[in-house]
C-alpha cells in the first residue's frame, strides 16, 4: 500500500500539503524537521501549517512554509452552545476544505486534529498508528514509529517517509524575527557572552532545584558571562528567587518577552542550561549548545535532538513518578552542582 502511494506521489507530486501541529511549544519546535523534509522532497509544492496563533512565531517567516492556518481553541470553545464560537469553527472548516489539500499530516495525533484532517477532504491523511483517542481510524496511511521508543524529531520525520524517502540530514531551521532580535539586543550588553538559564518546567517534578540553578548562575557570572534567566509568566517568582540566591546581576526575562523575543534571546546565547521544557527544544532547533537536566521524563523520547550527550539526569527511571517534589534538595543529592558545572565547562571549551 505504501509502495503504491509513494509511486503515485513521485508521478504526481502534491500541489498543496498541510501539517497539523497546533501545540505545544516544544512539540512544534521538534516538528520543524518534518517541514524541511517535505520542502526538500517537494520543492515546488505549497506547504501550510495549522498552528495555535500563540505559537505562530515558531514558524512564521520560515522559508519552507507558505501559509499559517490558525487554530485558536479559545475562539471555538463551547461551539455547541455559543454562536460566535460555532461561526469561528465553520470558518476554519471552510478554509480547510477550500484549500483543497492533497495530503494532510496530523503530527498532533489527537481526535480533534484527526477530525480536522478529515474535514479537509484530503485524499491522503497521514498520522501515527498509535495516535490517541481513536484518531488513527481517521487516517488513510500510518507511521508505525512508537512515541516511547524514538525521539520526537525522529517520530515527526517518520510521517514524511510514508509518502517518500527521508532526507539524509536533519534540518532544524527556526526563524528569528529581526524586530525581536533588535529588542533583545537593547536589553543585554554588547561586549559580553550570553548564557541562558531556564529553571522552570510545566510541572514541578521536571525541575532541578532552584538552589542548584542559583549556583550555576553564579559560576557563569564568575566566568565572565552575562546570564539571562528565562521562564513563563507564572515562573517570575521562581526566576527572581534563583537570581537573588545567586547574588549576581543576572537579567530576569521571565514573563517579560514575547515568544519571538524569547526565540531571539536564545539565539544570541553561547550556552543554554535548562530542564525538559519548550525553550530547551527551541535552543536545540536554533542549534545552540545546551545542557539538559532531566527528571522523570525519558530523554530517549523527549531529549534535545542532536545533543543527547549533553543530558544529565537528576531522577533515574522508576525512581520518582509523582507530580510534585516537596524536598527540592533531593535533586541536588542526585545531581550535584559540580557535575552540572563540569558539563557546562566542557561544552564551553569546545
Amino acid at each position: 500500500m505504501l509502495a503504491s502511494l509513494q509511486s503515485a506521489v513521485r508521478a504526481h507530486p502534491p500541489q498543496r500539503m498541510l501539517i497539523i501541529k497546533p501545540s505545544a511549544l516544544g512539540d512544534v519546535a521538534t516538528t520543524l524537521p518534518l517541514l524541511c523534509d517535505l520542502r526538500n522532497l517537494f520543492p515546488h509544492s505549497r506547504i501550510d501549517w495549522l498552528i495555535d496563533p500563540v505559537l505562530a512565531d515558531l514558524v512564521r517567516g520560515h522559508d519552507a512554509v507558505n501559509e499559517l492556518i490558525y487554530f485558536d481553541r479559545r475562539k471555538i470553545a463551547g461551539w455547541l452552545t455559543h454562536g460566535t464560537a460555532r461561526s469561528n469553527l465553520r470558518t476554519l472548516m471552510r478554509t480547510l476544505k477550500d484549500n483543497q489539500y492533497d495530503i494532510v499530516f496530523d503530527a498532533q495525533g489527537l481526535l480533534r486534529s484527526a477530525l480536522l484532517a478529515k474535514v479537509s477532504r484530503a485524499a491522503v491523511r497521514v498520522g501515527f498508528a498509535d495516535a490517541r483517542e481513536g484518531a488513527r481510524f481517521l487516517y488513510t496511511h500510518h507511521s508505525t514509529i512508537s512515541r516511547q521508543r524514538e525521539l520526537a524529531v525522529v517520530r515527526m520525520r517518520s510521517l514524511a517517509t510514508v509518502i517518500g524517502s527521508q532526507s539524509q540530514c536533519v534540518e532544524f531551521r527556526m526563524p528569528v524575527q529581526p524586530t525581536a532580535l533588535a529588542k533583545i539586543k537593547t536589553l543585554v550588553p554588547a561586549d559580553q557572552a550570553l548564557a541562558a538559564v531556564i529553571p522552570g518546567a510545566r510541572w514541578d517534578a521536571k525541575r532541578w532545584s532552584e538552589q542548584g540553578y542559583s549556583q550555576i548562575v553564579r559560576h557563569l557570572a564568575d566566568a565572565g558571562m552575562c546570564v539571562l534567566v528565562l521562564g513563563a509568566p507564572g515562573e517570575k517568582v521562581l526566576c527572581r528567587q534563583v537570581i537573588e540566591q545567586s547574588q549576581v546581576a543576572a537579567i530576569n526575562l521571565a514573563g517579560s518577552t514575547t515568544l519571538a523575543e524569547l526565540i531571539a534571546a536564545i539565539s544570541l546565547c553561547r550556552i543554554i542550561i535548562g530542564n525538559d521544557s519548550g525553550p530547551l527544544h527551541v535552543a536545540a532547533a536554533l542549534g545552540r549548545p545546551l545542557v539538559g537536566l532531566y527528571g522523570p521524563t525519558d530523554p530517549a523520547s523527549v531529549g534535545p535532538y542532536g545533543q543527547m550527550e549533553h543530558v544529565l539526569r537528576f531522577i533515574q527511571p522508576g525512581e520518582y513518578r509523582d507530580s510534585g517534589m516537596q524536598d527540592r534538595s533531593a535533586t541536588l543529592q542526585s545531581l550535584s552542582v559540580e557535575t552540572v558545572w563540569n558539563k557546562i565547562q566542557n561544552l564551553l571549551a569546545q
